[in-house]
């Protein structure tokens, strides 16, 4: 074979590769975008959180179903949120049982929710029709999305979201300093989260335990922070806020 031939051949191939589909492509557009902590007074969840971390949450708005929340940047596409029922409100029960941060949930985030659908679909992972939500930030304006879960929900599943093209992510808006370190799950064997952590690598760690459990390790300018839910503390991500 000539040197030509050979050198047209192989820039065919290099075309080939540039133009062939990416079947990791859904996979890459899913990733954690956002861990829940509860609490039963936001204020008071805020300074819980700086006096732990050194880095102070910033106010993010309004629920229209009666929360609100705090929120700081854990880098790479990645948030906490603090929520809490707004004063007089009630919307969530649970809430008010916790006085001190306690993780209650977690959110995966796409930018193609029908290719993730389908591609969860493919692992044998049913969900539901998405849903619109938003919140009103503390400047007037409003942030929108589309959430949905897990057909087969259970307590320690997450929730999925995909933000509006018009809607800042909060990590690239929120108060940076720390990063996250672990994200552990313990629940009773599930099928369907040991399928999820197929897709998403080694995004979470999943530990069977026999009552359902989260676990937060931050690393932030006063150093690691772990903040634990108690043992059968219930989910309450599927309320699906951002």
């Amino acid at each position: 074979m000539s040197r030509a031939a050979a050198t047209r051949i192989l820039i065919v191939a290099l075309v080939f590769v540039t133009m062939s589909p990416d079947l990791n492509a859904a996979d890459a557009r899913m990733q954690i975008d956002h861990i829940l902590i509860g609490i039963n007074d936001l204020d008071q969840g805020i300074a819980e959180f700086e006096k732990a971390t050194g880095v102070r949450p910033v106010y993010g708005g309004k629920h229209p179903s009666g929360t609100h929340n705090a929120l700081i940047s854990l880098g790479a596409g990645r948030y906490l949120e603090i929520i809490a029922n707004q004063p007089n409100a009630s919307d969530w029960v649970e809430l008010n049982a916790f006085r001190h941060l306690t993780p209650v949930g977690w959110a995966i985030s796409t930018t193609d929710v029908g290719a993730t659908r389908a591609q969860l679909a493919a692992s044998g992972l049913a969900t539901n029709e998405p849903r619109a939500g938003s919140r009103v930030t503390l400047s007037g304006s409003t942030l929108s999305w589309n959430t949905f879960s897990l057909l087969e929900e259970t307590e320690e599943a997450p929730f999925f979201i995909a933000w509006s093209s018009d809607s800042p992510h909060p990590s690239t808006t929120s108060p940076s300093g720390c990063n996250l370190v672990k994200w552990q799950v313990r629940a009773p064997a599930s099928d369907s989260l040991v399928r999820l952590q197929g897709l998403l690598g080694a995004a979470f760690e999943l530990l069977s335990e026999r009552e359902i459990q989260f676990r937060l390790e931050l690393r932030c300018p006063k150093g690691n922070v772990v903040f634990e839910s108690p043992p059968a503390a219930r989910d309450l991500s599927s309320r699906g806020h951002g």
